[in-house]
């Protein structure tokens, strides 16, 4: 049984459930105060020794400060039942502390102030999606409304007209009498799997809207969307993602917020804040995908940081291990901005995005078809001039969340 449990105040991360995290004042014993101190005794603590706080609920001591070293805490012995925490002399990090780091790192300042707008978007369009992926999304959805965030999936109503007359036609060429022939296989209608998903999303939260509504006047993109959807009839599923690239692009540049990927959840990201664009000029999106699959090498980096948010405090193993980590993911980072695309974060209408997107209008009319996103990432980084310092610009894609995040499924990779 734990003993801080039995007095109310257990701060054990694994005991949260059970126990009311209390807040430690630097300097003073908050347990001597109460007369219930097992660790100091009844004399409390040793004069001019700086406690220990096991849990620091909202990081006060340490939020407030802008160096990038984590504070050290006391090498004081300890008594009673923290004897034997020498070692763990490190605080873990906290989102805010890891982005100060991550500037370090970097050599550059992160966050300016062009605020980018509390709106997650995922776009999925066609079938449904797998069941783990919708648990995850409807958990997403319902924190981020609870925090003042609001999620988007987007999809595409022309595409899926035209799957769905497809699928129609199938089913009915499986009916009927054959005598002379063989009965065609009947097709799986997962509509309704679709549409049960939809409703949960909605229920979470989410608004479920068809990229459709931001088309102009000319209905390019409908018609863009018939094309795409005849292709996917053919089993041609790279037009799709192609034009989901597309589609990224047109609702950060509507609306403004993060576009994450649907094999992406939000794992520890911290919701409370608000995030900026870190160039000076706010028109560099964030950006940060660190994997292209799940067979990525990064992935062992990114288990491991989340084993050690378990805790508040490291051992200065753990902690060498944490730098190291955080170290590598940070350099892949912020050269993924050059290939992937998973992850993007803007504010609406900025100059890049529009260029962006007529850049992209123009390539579909060369190529006579759509191509890649990240074909134009220059244009991302640069605008239509594509040229700059390409290492700082891909320093101003990495956000504060980067190793935040859960890439849980291979939904995208499909």
């Amino acid at each position: 049984m734990c003993t801080f449990c039995d007095l109310g105040i257990c701060c054990d991360p694994g005991h949260r459930g059970e126990a009311l995290l209390r807040e430690w004042v630097r300097d003073t014993c908050e347990f001597c105060t109460m007369g219930i101190c097992l660790t100091h005794g009844v004399s409390g603590p040793p004069v001019n020794e700086t406690t220990l706080p096991i849990f620091d609920i909202k990081r006060s001591l340490r939020s407030n400060s802008s160096s990038t070293t984590l504070t050290k805490v006391s090498l004081t012995p300890r008594r009673g039942i923290l004897s034997g925490m020498e070692d763990r002399t490190y605080w873990n990090p906290s989102q805010s502390d890891e982005a100060l780091i991550i500037s370090k790192l970097l050599k550059s300042p992160m966050g300016t102030k062009h605020a980018i707008p509390k709106n997650i978007h995922r776009f999925w369009t066609g079938g449904p999606m797998s069941a783990a992926v919708v648990d995850d999304l409807v958990s997403d959805g319902a924190r981020a409304r609870k925090a003042g965030w609001t999620c988007y999936l987007w999809y595409s109503a022309e595409i899926e007209r035209v799957l769905d007359g497809h699928l129609e036609g199938e089913l009915k060429k499986s009916e009927g009498i054959f005598i002379f022939s063989k009965r065609p296989p009947k097709p799986e209608d997962k509509r309704p799997t679709r549409a049960n998903q939809r409703r949960r999303l909605e229920l979470a939260g989410f608004r479920v809207v068809p990229i459709e509504k931001l088309d102009d006047s000319s209905n390019w993109l409908s018609e863009l969307a018939t094309l795409v959807g005849g292709a996917a009839v053919r089993r041609n599923w790279d037009e799709v993602k192609y034009f989901s690239d597309l589609a990224r692009l047109l609702y950060l540049n509507f609306v403004g917020g993060i576009h994450m990927d649907v094999d992406i959840s939000l794992g520890d990201m911290d919701l409370t804040q608000t995030y900026f664009h870190n160039d000076p000029d706010g028109n560099v999106p964030l950006m940060g995908s660190l994997l292209r699959d799940q067979s990525d090498p990064m992935i062992p980096k990114l288990r491991f940081l989340k084993r050690l948010r378990r805790r508040p405090l490291l051992t200065k193993e753990e902690y060498d291990g944490y730098m190291e980590a955080l170290s590598a993911l940070v350099e892949k980072g912020m050269f993924a901005a050059g290939m992937l695309n998973a992850l993007i974060a803007s504010r609406p209408n900025t100059v890049h995005l529009q260029d962006t997107l007529v850049e992209f209008r123009k390539a579909i009319i060369k190529n006579k078809g759509l191509i890649s996103g990240m074909a134009l990432s220059r244009v991302m980084l640069f605008g239509k001039s594509r040229t700059g310092d390409v290492e700082q610009a891909m320093k101003w894609t990495v956000p504060p969340y980067l190793v935040r995040l859960d890439p849980d499924t291979e939904e995208s990779n499909l």
